[in-house]
């Protein structure tokens, strides 16, 4: 499986840089004198690149992340159920539970804990 990490790095780069020619952009722009337009309308080229880079190192993470969903062999995502003879049986009727397990019961499978002899620990 590919490492996406650094990928969405340069993506996230790629729009803090928009992100910064933009507020350039509007510093200069709201600075109210013909320089400050001027200047606003000189970084305009460098925002359309910044935006188009962004644009394509978005596309690529978008591209990759779909492709690393993807498996070739179906049966390497499968699980088999665990083997029964290795497990321990599970005691349907525990005679005690912990708190927060007495707390998940219904108010009858309470009772019917309590009723059979049931301690309730911790």
């Amino acid at each position: 499986m590919a490492t996406l990490k650094p990928v969405l790095d340069a993506a996230i780069a790629a729009d803090n840089d928009v992100k910064r020619i933009l507020n350039e952009m509007d510093i200069a722009f709201n600075e109210g004198t013909e320089e400050g337009k001027q200047k606003a309308l000189e970084l305009r080229p460098a925002l359309d690149e910044a935006k188009t880079k962004a644009e394509k190192a978005n596309e690529l993470y978008v591209s990759m992340r779909d492709a690393s969903l993807i498996s070739d062999n179906a049966a390497a995502l499968f699980v088999p159920p665990p083997d029964p003879a290795t497990q321990e049986p599970k005691d349907d009727n525990p005679k005690a539970l912990s708190l927060p397990e007495f707390q998940a019961l219904t108010p009858a499978a309470r009772m019917k804990f309590v009723k059979r002899g049931g301690k309730v620990t911790g």
